[in-house]
């Protein structure tokens, strides 16, 4: 293991196991599971290339070292060639989309938007432990959905199997054609932002090769290695990538940079002659320093306080709440207009998403970046299946962001894009509490929170239960838990599988042991339904129960009143909950329902009226879709419960209204 890194893994494993009890109203209860080991680096990557910005093209060779970690022999290895989304309009990404509406096109696709990725020769190295294996054949594949015309998956055959334990080396020529920036990839106008953008091996497990085409609804599953990359490009540019720049050398009028990055799963770099290169070191008292360069487009000068402020609070939280952040370096790029690479994360690499013209109350670059950093620990480190599990980095790491962002800015105002840069905001505070609210009404009901990313219904599905339904999810569970008690489970989680390959079922036997309860019935209610969560209080009533002397007479003000609560699950979720209800004497009783059935009514003879019934009093269902029929009065006064009912839902849905508005900017 390389000694920087080895250093900052010793640092990781003491602040992991102590940091919580100096700085976290949490405090470590268990030495962590995390362990580095060189057995953790199954693909790793020597690469030479060049960029030629005129033809907008890489071309070299790599060196694929890949080791079989599982308890059998393949005789076979998959490798992804994700640009061939872009090559034509009959690959699985074009067909599950349309291209015209990527470019915001309106007519024929020109010849220079299109990209690719074309291996001239794949061989098993000679040199490095060949054992006197070959190739056979590589031909494409299509295993999720048998559509010939996509050559995202490449099958590569061999003479004899690779065993358990046993290494291969893959030497391989390529070409990158760039395509028009998609998909978080690609050039503008003298910008490039390069990533998928190797043949890269898939990932061997125990059940087989995982190792799925390009789809528009998913991202991205590798395996842990070191990566040594050499960047041929004109010096006229700037370059960002993940890893350390180990050396920057002239070669008469172009500049090969050289970065290694060790215990990732993927490399992505970025080149433009505009950037603007700033930098700043994070520094903290229990985490170590990291260095973070800033590659700003001209004219985000202004910008620059409010990226480096975003990124020092993330690297803060998260590094306080599950782990330090174990590398030397991050690279954030802001990326340029209509690139179509803001907001995404990439080992020790993040891009930001900001306007010259973004007010100081829209929280853009500071979300995006949050978020963004935050991927370092939950895809970078945690590095689930993206393919089919994409709650499990999403969802994670849109409830850690909330979290950041409440500790440390006033929660946003309303805002709205035009055009894709004009900032129009309304001077209206968009709580945190609800965030994510309206798209979980919009498409929470389309498919279960696990369901595979790839084979969701549609891309709102794919994005609400990706991200908000599962940020909401997690959030009403911390609420249920307790914030000391989710916190610890949600550390224990980080520190168990941190350059590991967790599943859904990982992070449920992770909370269910460390918490020492059975939340099962939970996760079953959320994770693995398409349900929503809608309690209401649908009646209140209180009737004066008149004495037999008095029955002929008119009412009077002294008596027992019958009453009658009704509370309704109006949703398919079934979640337990408490009910407040209060008497004009002042008593309050506190109901439990199990939320299983349709209804259940409450009963009460008493001598004073009921004023007041709510549902979840304490907040607890953050998921619930409508919290304006959560509670009912029952008053005598002028104003009438039908007015304060709809003045409420009034108020509900211009909420509702405006924070739309939001999403679709």
């Amino acid at each position: 293991m390389p000694t920087s890194f080895r250093r900052r893994a010793r640092f990781f494993l003491t602040a992991c196991s102590g940091l919580l009890a100096l700085n976290s109203p949490v405090r470590a209860q268990a030495q962590t599971h995390y362990r580095l080991s060189p057995y953790r680096l199954v693909a790793s990557y020597t690469i030479e290339v060049e960029l030629d910005p005129l033809t907008r093209t890489v071309s070299g060779s790599e060196l694929i070292r890949w080791r079989n970690v599982t308890g059998h022999s393949t005789d076979h290895l998959l490798l992804h060639l994700y640009l061939n989304a872009f090559q034509n309009e009959l690959s699985t990404f074009a067909r599950e989309g349309e291209f015209e509406l990527d470019w915001d096109l309106r007519a024929e696709i020109p010849e220079s938007y299109w990209g690719s990725v074309t291996v001239s020769s794949l061989r098993v190295s000679e040199q490095l432990g060949s054992n006197g294996n070959r190739v056979l054949r590589h031909y494409f594949v299509q295993p999720d959905d048998g559509n010939e015309q996509d050559e995202t998956v490449l099958r590569v055959d061999l003479q004899h199997p690779v065993k358990s334990g046993e290494e291969i080396t893959l030497d391989v020529e390529f070409r990158s054609k760039l395509p028009r920036g998609i998909a978080r990839t690609g050039w503008v106008e003298g910008y490039f932002f390069v990533a998928q953008w190797f043949p890269k091996i898939g990932v061997l497990e125990e059940e087989g090769w995982n190792c799925h085409q390009y789809h528009r609804n998913t991202e991205y599953y590798s395996d842990f290695g070191m990566y040594d990359v050499r960047i041929r490009i004109p010096s006229t540019y700037r370059v960002g990538a993940t890893g350390n720049l180990h050396s920057q050398t002239e070669l008469g009028g172009q500049t090969e940079y050289r970065f290694v990055a060790e215990y990732v799963h993927d490399f992505a770099w970025t080149a433009s002659p505009h950037f603007i290169p700033l930098q700043r070191n994070f520094q903290h008292a229990q985490l170590p320093e990291v260095e973070v360069q800033l590659l700003l487009q001209p004219g985000h000068e202004a910008l620059a306080d409010r990226y480096f402020t975003a990124v020092f609070h993330a690297l803060r939280y998260y590094g306080e709440w599950f782990g330090p952040y174990p590398y030397e370096t991050l690279t954030v790029v802001d990326p340029a207009f209509q690139s179509d690479s803001g907001g995404m994360e990439y080992p020790m690499l993040v891009t930001g998403r900001a306007f010259f013209l973004t007010p100081g109350g829209v929280l853009s670059p500071e979300a995006v970046t949050v978020h963004e950093v935050g991927h370092q620990w939950w895809y970078g480190m945690v590095a689930n299946n993206e393919f089919e599990e994409a709650w499990l980095d999403e969802g994670i790491n849109s409830w850690a962001e909330t979290r950041v962002l409440s500790q440390v800015y006033p929660p946003p105002v309303y805002s709205r894009f035009f055009f894709g840069v004009v900032p129009i905001s309304v001077n209206i505070e968009r709580p945190f509490l609800f965030t994510g609210l309206s798209s979980l009404r919009e498409g929470g009901h389309l498919d279960p929170l696990t369901r595979t990313s790839w084979q969701t219904r549609n891309r709102t599905s794919y994005r609400v239960n990706s991200y908000s339904k599962a940020e909401l999810v997690l959030r009403t569970l911390e609420r249920f838990m307790g914030e000391r008690l989710f916190l610890r489970s949600m550390r224990a989680y980080f520190q168990r599988f941190a350059f590991r390959h967790p599943t859904t079922r990982d992070f449920e036997a992770t909370f269910n042991q460390v918490s020492g309860n059975d939340w099962d019935w939970f996760f079953d209610e959320t994770f693995r339904t398409a349900g929503l969560t809608d309690y209401s209080i649908s009646a209140l009533r209180s009737t004066r129960i008149p004495s037999a002397h008095d029955s002929a007479g008119p009412p009077s003000d002294t008596g027992v009143f019958q009453s009658e609560v009704l509370v309704e699950r109006k949703g398919s979720v079934r979640i337990p909950v408490s009910v407040k209800v209060v008497f004009d004497d002042g008593i309050e009783f506190r109901e439990y329902w199990d939320g299983h059935g349709k209804w259940q009514r409450f009963n009460y003879e008493r001598p004073a009226r009921v004023t007041l019934a709510e549902v979840d009093p304490d907040n607890l269902l953050v998921i619930d879709i409508n919290p304006s029929n959560n509670s009912r009065k029952g008053t005598p006064e002028a104003v009438s419960e039908a007015t304060i009912r709809w003045s409420g839902r009034w108020m509900f849905w211009l909420q509702n209204f405006l924070e739309t508005l939001g999403l679709v900017g």
